[in-house]
């Protein structure tokens, strides 16, 4: 118990210094800057949750020999509601396109492709590298790293040139790619059933899809995450409704009940239904407008909202050359009292890394079509 204690007031900690110092800073891309939303600086929230939550599963997996859980329920916790606030946004997103009209598909199969991949295909290239470098640069056959990289492409993952723990190196967080491949693909039949409507050439190309990727899916597909979905696609159904309500969504006493139920999860069995079901609450009121009453709204938080993809990909394999291949710690006689006070410089770096990839990676392919368009405009 102490020791969490000392995990979570040092992550609060460093997410203050971090939001401070990232504040006096222009890393904020200009429409991110004046737009207003709570769900920016959520992001940034519950992506460092998460890096709190693999840094102490490491411990117990250096001092165990296994990969697993903690024995605290709110360190267990940082992992799996940042995970489920997370696809409730993609469910709110996603199903708000499809409620307002036809989305042009192929513009929203690039934005997602080039939106995943780049940064991700970045952080398998890191896993390939440190993965190689552990088996001393002896390679398997190249027919089975084709194989095993292609796994890893669609957020399988899997031993890279025979290194057992590649999945480990980046904490395994690829897995909720899958879910989220998934729900994108979904999104034609969602609306053939919203809008009574058949786009018959993106409703072939996500079936044929979604039908090959379920050959490999099937056997490791929890229909219990879906539920998350659609708790975000609840939110948006219920959204202009909840909006003509004379309750002031931004208001202190909305802002207390997100944190008490926010707080609250963090004490419930992780993924369980209730669990789920309570998260709507917090989610609901950030998506109508509060925003824990001006926190979520700070110049720091939204920078780090906007590298949440980067801070997610990237902080397991932080987290393991650190403490595996550079192996500054000994946990051999180490305690996580001791351990915890190496989470500063793990968030820190995280964090810092992952505003320059977003930079240098991610903002490119993001804003690709946008200057396209643009081009294309004035050539008019």
């Amino acid at each position: 118990m102490i020791e969490t204690f000392q995990l979570l007031a040092l992550y609060v900690l460093c997410i203050v210094a971090f939001c401070l110092i990232a504040g006096r800073f222009p890393l904020l891309a200009p429409e991110a800057l004046h737009r207003v939303s709570s769900l920016d600086g959520l992001r940034g929230v519950l992506a460092t949750a998460v890096v709190v939550h693999h840094f102490t599963i490491t411990f117990v997996w250096h001092t165990t020999g296994t990969w697993q859980v903690t024995d605290s329920r709110v360190i267990n916790n940082m992992g799996a509601v940042p995970v489920s606030l997370f696809f409730m946004i993609t469910g709110y997103l996603f199903t708000q396109k499809v409620i307002r009209g036809q989305p042009e598909w192929g513009s929203l199969l690039s934005s997602r492709l080039r939106r995943i991949f780049p940064m991700y295909i970045a952080s398998v290239v890191l896993v390939a590298a440190i993965s190689f470098y552990q088996t001393s640069g002896e390679p398997t056959p190249l027919l089975d790293n084709v194989v095993a990289l292609g796994r890893w492409l669609i957020f399988l993952g899997g031993p890279i040139n025979g290194f057992p723990d590649s999945k480990l190196i980046n904490a395994s967080v690829q897995w909720t790619l899958l879910y989220e491949a998934l729900f994108y693909l979904s999104l034609p039949l969602m609306y053939c059933l919203f809008r009574r409507k058949l786009p018959i050439l993106a409703l072939v190309i996500s079936i044929g899809a979604m039908a090959l990727l379920w050959t490999e899916y099937q056997d490791i597909f929890h229909k219990r995450f879906v539920k998350l979905f659609l708790v975000g696609m609840a939110v948006a159904f219920l959204e202009p409704r909840l909006r003509k309500t004379p309750i002031d969504f931004s208001g202190l006493k909305c802002s207390l009940i997100a944190a008490v139920v926010l707080l609250a999860s963090l004490k419930m069995r992780s993924y369980s239904t209730g669990q789920m079901l309570i998260l709507g609450i917090p989610f609901g009121l950030f998506v109508l407008g509060n925003n824990l009453h001006g926190l979520l709204e700070h110049k720091g938080l939204k920078v780090l909202g906007e590298a949440s993809y980067s801070i997610y990909l990237l902080h397991g394999i932080v987290i393991y050359s650190v403490f595996s291949l550079l192996k500054i710690y000994d946990f051999t006689d180490g305690t996580l009292a001791g351990y915890a006070w190496y989470l500063p410089l793990i968030i820190l770096m995280v964090s810092a890394l992952s505003v320059l990839t977003y930079w240098s990676i991610e903002r490119p392919f993001i804003i690709a079509r946008r200057r396209r368009l643009d081009k294309a405009a004035e050539e008019m």
